[in-house]
């Protein structure tokens, strides 16, 4: 005989407990418990599935009514994973290229409107 592991194994007795038992003289049918239990585990579900779709519904609603601050939201949210993922300067490259390519396409657009906006804020008026 070897005396390693592979050949030992260790059984643990698992012991299980019904308190919802029926006393000795009396017959319960599995199929109505296990249908009751079933349904039990049923409405628990719709409830948690009702309580996720209840919660996304007031998201979307406050969602639609303030799409600016959503919006805000969501940009913060994506420069904070990209500040924690890829580090400050980094992100502030992608930003800096993001603006000029956004600054090119309104140009090529005929739209003025960022740079218009810097000329502004760098005018003093």
């Amino acid at each position: 005989m070897s005396d390693t592991n592979q050949d030992k194994t260790v059984r643990t007795p698992r012991l299980t407990i019904d308190q919802s038992a029926a006393p000795a003289g009396e017959v319960v049918d599995p199929k109505v418990e296990g249908a009751e239990s079933h349904d039990a585990v049923a409405d628990d579900f719709d409830e948690a599935m009702g309580l996720i779709k209840g919660t996304g519904a007031a998201i979307w609603s406050y969602a639609v009514r303030h799409p600016n601050t959503t919006l805000g939201a969501v940009a913060g949210f994506v420069l904070a994973v990209l500040v924690l993922t890829l580090g400050l300067w980094d992100t502030l490259v992608i930003a800096f290229f993001v603006l000029i390519g956004a600054v090119i396409g309104q140009i090529r657009d005929g739209e003025n409107g960022i740079v218009n906006f810097f000329g502004r804020l760098f005018s003093g008026r």
